[in-house]
């Protein structure tokens, strides 16, 4: 921040679409491709910090588009933590309530840019000076006996979206949904999914520093009682097994299929072609759905999500923490 250059500063570029990773020290140069995505991320070394870019971006990780122009970046370093300049008002406010309307506080939720952790705090939180055009993802953490089942919003997923433009609204809301499932009451219920050779749909594994998973197929659970589904997951992610309260009969709803390249066979253990039963959860329990692969999948996932489609992108990786 005293103008003086700074030599030797690990700096990680990734391509946003496949993940590929390089890396370097400052000064470095990278080549990219006119027209794809990529994010750059400048890291602290513990004698100085990272504190904006020199474009007023003030987020660590700055997403970035390849041009056929040579583009110069710069991080600005300070020799201590210190708050990023004011920018712009935008902020995402998160709040969460148990699934009876109480309001309940003090669970953590970190905010995010393409995967890469920005910062945290515990509910009821702001997450402000926020710039527009980005998209940043807020991720639900669960604690204790308290079990998150989703967002008020009616999304299941845990991970959340926002992206501001110039002209809309500077503030969102985001409030999880949880439920207080005692112990003694407690029963899990773990649902897999796999193709008929045996391959699972949907897997953690660790990489370095992060826990990987390779999507898989999405499905709901609906309380008894009610015709709405009050939690979901995809097979392999961090929230299953999903913890419920014993001795009632949940509805577990799997997708039909995927972009017509893959679709819902039958489950294991009855041989139902139903994609959607019952299930009676008096101890834990793990039930398989069986998919068939009839050709190449050709679509986009990233968007599935919000459809209750599958998440099926078999080269790439979302990254999380569990």
């Amino acid at each position: 921040m005293t103008g003086q250059p700074l030599i030797g500063h690990y700096v990680v570029l990734e391509q946003s679409n496949n993940g590929a990773v390089v890396d370097g020290y400052t000064p470095v140069t990278f080549n990219v491709t006119a027209g794809l995505n990529y994010t750059i991320t400048a890291t602290d070394d513990g004698e100085v910090y990272f504190n904006h870019w020199t474009n007023d971006f003030t987020v660590r990780v700055m997403p970035v588009t390849g041009t056929d122009q040579d583009v110069t970046y710069t991080a600005v370093y300070a020799a201590s933590v210190q708050p990023p300049p004011v920018g712009t008002p935008y902020t995402i406010s998160v709040t969460s309530q148990d699934i009876n309307g109480t309001r309940v506080s003090g669970f953590y939720v970190d905010l995010r840019v393409n995967g890469y952790y920005i910062t945290s705090g515990y509910t009821p939180v702001n997450f402000t000076n926020l710039e527009p055009g980005i998209p940043f993802q807020v991720v639900f953490y669960w604690y204790g006996s308290y079990y998150l089942r989703g967002l008020s919003n009616g999304d299941l997923n845990r991970y959340a979206l926002t992206t501001f433009n110039t002209t809309g609204l500077t503030t969102t809301s985001l409030e999880g949904l949880y439920q207080y499932v005692p112990a003694v009451e407690a029963a899990a219920l773990d649902v897999q999914a796999r193709f008929p050779n045996g391959s699972v749909i949907g897997t953690t594994f660790n990489n370095t520093d992060y826990i990987q998973h390779t999507p898989g197929m999405w499905l709901t659970v609906t309380p008894p009682g009610s015709t709405t589904p009050f939690t979901g997951a995809f097979t392999g992610g961090s929230i299953l097994p999903f913890v419920l309260i014993k001795d009632q009969a949940y509805v577990v709803t799997m997708t039909e299929g995927y972009d017509g390249c893959i679709t819902f066979q039958s489950w294991a253990d009855n041989g139902s072609t139903n994609s959607t039963r019952s299930v009676p959860l008096y101890t834990n329990t793990t039930l398989t759905a069986i998919y068939d692969q009839t050709g190449p999948c050709l679509g986009s996932g990233s968007g599935a999500a919000q459809a209750g489609a599958p998440l099926l992108q078999a080269r790439t990786s979302e990254r999380f923490e569990p």
